[in-house]
């Protein structure tokens, strides 16, 4: 892929290396930010009292989902693509037992998770009562849209014998029918159990995260005092929730937005779940990585000027974490594989998400700095922290050799060793990028 095989040019000299393109990315960053002005306007309007809606949270994600799904579709044809499977010139001739067959996968897919909700005390307290609320007041239109789908999408499959027919199939006894389908249940498994597992966690964070953007108090706020930093940081990582939240929702066939793929290893589960609740403040934190205790605020307090720099430099950071979200526009979701994103942050490096917000990590919390004297305690911090650092370069690699099964990420990932705006980092030979065998 990355050198060319044609024929020396005339007079003996050798043809050159061929080097990798950069492939074209399945979404458009530029397009993706119609979704955020949408949403800034929504906010606005919101906080003006001018809209009123019943429901803000689900109303923000529609704000943010539409324009997204309307672009894809008008614009870019997502619909048209082969990674779909979809053959949408074929006559709409519904299988009605297959289509019964699917209904039946599906139910036998979801079943164990709501088992497991139910079961398990983690599920059962307050925390997650914002989503089983929405949950029981919209079953019935749930249940309508998914038969109505997975209908439609019956009809235009090429192959229409997949992972929801297979499980339906087995339901029923039918086990010779299915013989092999182990790797294909075992994805689909997989892709749901990420689903399941992160969708309740981020609707949950950007209940609460609307709730402090809609209720934010500007009075008295000004960047010399860092209010406005406050509400800024606050601000961005609420549109990360957004976007990351509608992701996991929007996760269609008809989009291609569907999942190729799920991390398949314990490695990857492993790194992956230990950033996240309740695994995280629950055990990890409290066990093993500690790393704050200072802020930037209280320490360049008698420097406004470079405290306000400081600021400044932070929200830069997780800007561009954020924009590196927003430019998955309904794709978001860790440990998938949903197309290789090749425009926006990721047009200039690998894991911009991942490297803006470990760094900016060292500057908010500044773990190195001395207190009281405790040099031992400064070292314990950076320890913390470098730990932490750890573990989202292992996520990368993780992310890396799964998306690596995609000659399209190869791709991409040799184009980014010669021209990622780190590509310095190559020169250290456990940073460097190489193509699978």
């Amino acid at each position: 892929m990355s050198t060319s095989t044609s024929s020396p040019p005339p007079g003996g000299a050798e043809a050159k290396p061929r080097l990798p393109r950069l492939p074209v990315s399945p979404t458009h960053f530029g397009l993706n930010l119609i979704a955020l002005a949408v949403v800034l306007a929504m906010v606005f309007l919101m906080r003006a009292k001018i809209l009123h809606p019943k429901d803000p949270v689900l109303v923000l994600c529609a704000g943010a989902a539409l324009p997204v799904v309307l672009v894809d579709v008008l614009v870019l044809k997502v619909h048209r693509r082969a990674s779909t499977g979809l053959d949408w010139d074929g006559a709409f001739a519904p299988d009605f037992a297959r289509i019964a067959t699917k209904l039946l996968g599906l139910v036998v897919t979801v079943a164990p998770f709501a088992l497991f909700y139910w079961a398990t005390p983690e599920y059962q307290g307050s925390f997650y009562d914002p989503l089983w609320s929405r949950l029981r007041a919209l079953w019935p239109v749930l249940v309508v849209a998914a038969v109505f789908y997975v209908t439609l999408i019956d009809t235009l499959m090429k192959e229409p014998r997949d992972a929801y027919w297979t499980l339906g199939r087995l339901a029923l006894g039918r086990f010779e029918e299915v013989a092999g389908k182990g790797p294909l249940l075992a994805n689909h498994f997989r892709g749901w159990l990420v689903k399941g597992y992160f969708f309740p966690l981020m609707f949950v964070w950007l209940c609460g995260g609307t709730r402090n953007v809609m209720g934010y108090d500007f009075a008295g706020a000004a960047w010399t005092n860092l209010r406005v930093y406050a509400f800024l940081y606050d601000f961005i990582f609420f549109f990360d929730l957004l976007f990351a939240t509608v992701g996991y929702v929007v996760s269609f066939r008809a989009l291609d937005t569907h999942i190729r793929s799920a991390e398949s290893t314990m490695l990857g589960w492993t790194v992956a779940l230990f950033c996240y609740e309740p695994f995280f403040r629950g055990l990890f934190e409290k066990a093993y990585i500690q790393y704050g205790g200072n802020s930037f605020e209280s320490w360049l307090a008698d420097y406004p000027y470079l405290r306000q720099a400081w600021g400044a430099a932070v929200i830069f950071l997780v800007l561009v974490y954020v924009l590196s979200t927003i430019t998955f526009g309904v794709r978001f979701s860790n440990l998938t594989h949903r197309g290789i994103l090749t425009n926006g942050p990721y047009r200039f490096t690998k894991h911009p998400a991942y490297v803006s917000k470990n760094l900016s990590w060292w500057l908010t919390a500044v773990p190195f700095l001395v207190m009281d004297g405790n040099v031992g305690a400064a070292i314990k911090r950076c320890l913390g922290l470098l730990m932490m650092n750890f573990i989202y370069f292992m996520r990368a690699r993780t992310e890396e050799r799964h998306l690596s099964h995609d000659p399209t990420y190869v791709q991409y990932a040799l184009w980014m060793n010669e021209h990622g705006v780190l590509r310095v980092l190559n020169r250290v030979p456990v940073l460097r990028y190489r193509a699978p065998d």
